[in-house]
């Protein structure tokens, strides 16, 4: 049922209104004489707005009141957060006001002494705009509650930091809005070797969440099972084709796997499509971990090439999505190189205070994941 109050210093007005509205089927008409009063019946107090808004549909607001007119009173409610989607119809016997009126919020104006039909096709009008703009917010609202729970699973299931003889492993990551396409795994298969991958969906929001969870469920099967590089690669693609490849649009991402091994030390990898990594080096230039093959999911027939380096002791890798390096108007090639010199000046520093620092290089608000591997012997 809706709720209607008519706010005008003269009592015939409001009766008149009144008996109009119930006659057309408005039952719920609530009355006031000043707009202090009306003020009262929103649950103002003291210019104090109300935690609730009342249960107010519209407002039939007279322009020409004494002490606070019609326009200040309209101003006033509608610097209310509460009260911001409230509709405010004014009543007014001639239009000298209407920029004034406009200007401060209202949406709609009744000319006094006008037919019946006019306020109530008016009324209706303004209930219907009251009423889509409720259920609007309330879906909203809904959604909002529901990405928020979907950021606390996304966050639930990121792999904690990794600190082990001769390994430690650390994360940073940062979602542009609820949720994120970017995602990171690892898993150490015995206490000589360990299995790490990072992947980036394009794009950001539900559609990239989706595919990367997807993926995220299936990882500890694919890596647990597979380990080596090519075989991962292979099967990340193959499931991919399952799950999306009969949508109109090639759903895909791009990867960094990498098996390292303690006892040789040795990382396979191969990059799908991915920003290179980079492995640095106290002592040297350290490498860069560069494209091998194409990004997971595009293909259906996917040539898996991996990659081997060899790496000595206090080494560092850094693995990190597009988020980190997109800067528009800017040569990739030279913004990465710049990364790896400011990164390989970093290396004494502890892998965690590492991490914070090269997040701070981000311009953009993208969706972020560096993901940090401290390889070093002494520690074993």
């Amino acid at each position: 049922m809706s709720s209607i109050l008519i706010v005008d210093d003269s009592k015939l007005n409001v009766a008149f209104m009144e008996n109009v509205l119930r006659t057309a089927g408005y039952e719920d008409v609530q009355k006031a004489t000043s707009a202090e009063e009306a003020y009262q019946i929103l649950g103002i107090y003291n210019n104090q707005p109300p935690r609730k808004a009342a249960s107010v549909d519209l407002i039939l607001l007279d322009i020409v009141m004494p002490e606070i007119d019609g326009i200040q009173a309209c101003t006033f409610i509608k610097s209310l957060p509460v009260y911001q989607d409230l509709p405010i119809i004014f009543l007014t016997a001639d239009r000298v006001h209407f920029k004034e009126a406009f200007g401060a919020g209202g949406m709609d104006f009744i000319e006094k002494g006008g037919p019946d039909y006019e306020l109530l096709a008016r009324v209706q009008s303004a209930i219907r705009l009251k009423k889509e703009m409720d259920s609007r917010k309330a879906w909203e609202e809904k959604v909002q509650k529901d990405l928020q729970l979907a950021k606390h699973l996304q966050n639930s299931v990121l792999t904690p930091p990794l600190i082990e003889p001769g390994i430690q492993i650390h994360s940073s990551y940062f979602q542009s809005s609820e949720v994120s396409g970017d995602m990171f795994y690892w898993k150490m298969f015995n206490n000589r070797q360990c299995g790490v991958l990072l992947i980036d969906v394009p794009g950001s929001g539900i559609a990239a969440a989706l595919i990367s969870m997807s993926i995220r469920s299936l990882l500890d099967g694919i890596v647990g099972m597979y380990r080596k590089p090519k075989e991962v690669c292979a099967e990340l693609n193959r499931q991919m084709r399952m799950l999306f490849g009969k949508t109109r649009r090639t759903a895909y991402f791009t990867a960094i796997y990498m098996l390292i091994d303690l006892d040789k030390k040795q990382v396979e990898y191969f990059n799908a499509g991915h920003t290179p990594g980079m492995l640095l080096a106290s002592d040297g230039p350290g490498a860069r971990l560069n494209v091998t093959t194409d990004p997971v999911g595009m293909n259906e027939n996917v040539n898996v090439n991996t990659q081997t380096l060899e790496y000595d002791d206090a080494t560092r890798i850094v693995l990190y999505t597009n988020g980190l390096i997109s800067r528009p108007g800017s040569n990739p090639k030279v913004v990465i190189g710049e990364l790896e010199q400011y990164a390989h000046s970093l290396l004494d520093i502890d892998n965690e205070k590492f991490l914070t620092k090269l997040a701070r290089l981000s311009r953009n608000q993208e969706d972020l994941c560096i993901v940090s591997i401290n390889l070093d012997r002494t520690a074993e």
